[in-house]
């Protein structure tokens, strides 16, 4: 394999690999050496998955049928809180409205706007300041997940990432609602 091709291997083990990140390990992972890289992953039960029109990739846990013998889960599934799973709705819907309303390549956002969002679903009997200090974990938090990133030279100014459309897609809002239906049985 050639260093184009190990490179796009680290950064897909590191999380989502954006064309962004390194054009010429992008190219070799689309055009060159997809089966090779497909084929090392496979061996510890990991799939390349890769959204070509986006530009972005990252690995997920090969599913096996009922009964069929698979190796142990190497990617663990993350339980979100509830105001990250939120915001993971808000932003997904933001893209959305962006992409039918625009055709810049980059949805933007303020810190401001990411919060006005949020205190839209959150009760006003709670304390404003400690709720503001949580939305502000949970952006980082989206951070983190490849979600958000922060725009150099422009304090408080995010671009959502497209990668956010493969992940909070109609099966996830589905369990999501699930799960909100348990809390609010719980709660209730």
């Amino acid at each position: 394999m050639n260093i184009n091709a190990r490179t796009a291997i680290i950064l897909l083990v590191k999380g989502l690999f954006y064309k962004s990140d390194n054009e010429k390990a992008w190219d070799e992972l689309i055009e060159g050496s997809h089966g090779a890289i497909s084929d090392y992953f496979e061996v510890v039960g990991l799939i390349v998955m890769c959204d070509e029109s986006e530009g972005f990739a990252y690995l997920q846990n090969m599913s096996y049928e009922e009964g069929e013998e698979g190796l142990p889960k190497l990617i663990r599934s993350r339980e979100l809180s509830y105001k990250v799973s939120l915001l993971c709705v808000l932003l997904r819907k933001k893209i959305a409205d962006f992409d039918m309303q625009n055709e810049d390549t980059k949805a933007v956002i303020t810190n401001q706007e990411i919060k006005d969002m949020v205190l839209l679903f959150i009760p006003t009997k709670t304390n404003e300041v400690k709720t503001l200090k949580e939305v502000d974990v949970s952006i980082k938090k989206i951070e983190e997940l490849g979600f958000l990133r922060k725009l150099k030279n422009q304090d408080g100014v995010y671009e959502i990432k497209r990668s956010i459309k493969a992940f909070v897609d109609a099966q996830w809002l589905n369990e999501l609602d699930v799960k909100l239906q348990e809390y609010r049985e719980v709660e209730g």
